[in-house]
Order: structure tokens, then C-alpha cells, then sequence
């Protein structure tokens, strides 16, 4: 009985910190229509190699090859710091800007929770 209570201790206990480990490595939701649209502007990509993934910039075309339990929260630092330069916000239009600071296009924001997550994604204030 012990045995077996012990056994089921010790599977929980792993299981839960199996899951805390998984939630530490997930990046942040994103909206699905906002980013969709995003993403052809972003310059970093996912590059399937043998051992993994590697984040590839569309730009320079240098790969960085975190681990993998790094690799979503590197990707979405690496959009974050793309957003800070090439992202204005100006009420409810997302401006996305190139590397001379010249309107690439805009995007309307069509609801409240598109605003708030452009907010917050990319630390407008």
C-alpha cells in the first residue's frame, strides 16, 4: 500500500513539474488575425534542421540556434525588438515601417482585444 502510494507521489510530482517546465517554455498567445498579418513583415523566420529548429533572419540570413526549450521565447524577443524600431501605433492603425523609417502599410485595428495585444506583445504604452 505505502509502495504504491509513494509510487503515485512520485509520478505527480513529476508530472507537475513536467508541465511547469512545458508552460516556461510557450511564448506569449498571440492574436491570430493581427500576427497573421504581421508575420510577412517580421524578418525572422523557423528553419527546420536535424536537430531541431533554427531562427533565421530574412534579412541577413545568419541563424541562431537556441535550445529548444528557448527557442519560442528567443523568437518572440526577437519580434518584440523588431516591433519597438519598425512598429508604430497610432490609435487604432498599426504602421509597420521599413529600415528608413518609411510606411511599409497599415494595419486597422478592428477590436479592443487587437489593440491591447499590440500593446502588449510589442510594450507600447
Amino acid at each position: 500500500m505505502k509502495k504504491n502510494l509513494l509510487l503515485f507521489a512520485f509520478f505527480a510530482i513529476f508530472m507537475f513539474l513536467g508541465i511547469m517546465a512545458l508552460k516556461d517554455g510557450m511564448a506569449s498567445p498571440k492574436n491570430e488575425r493581427v500576427y497573421l498579418i504581421l508575420e510577412k513583415y517580421i524578418p525572422y523566420t523557423l528553419e527546420k534542421r536535424v536537430g531541431g529548429y533554427s531562427i533565421v533572419s530574412k534579412e541577413t540570413g545568419v541563424k541562431e540556434k537556441p535550445p529548444a526549450k528557448d527557442l519560442f521565447l528567443r523568437l518572440e524577443q526577437l519580434e518584440k525588438l523588431w516591433g519597438k524600431e519598425f512598429l508604430k501605433l497610432d490609435n487604432d492603425i498599426l504602421i509597420v515601417l521599413d529600415k528608413n523609417k518609411n510606411e511599409v502599410t497599415k494595419i486597422e485595428l478592428r477590436t479592443k482585444e487587437e489593440k491591447d495585444w499590440v500593446k502588449n506583445y510589442f510594450n507600447f504604452n
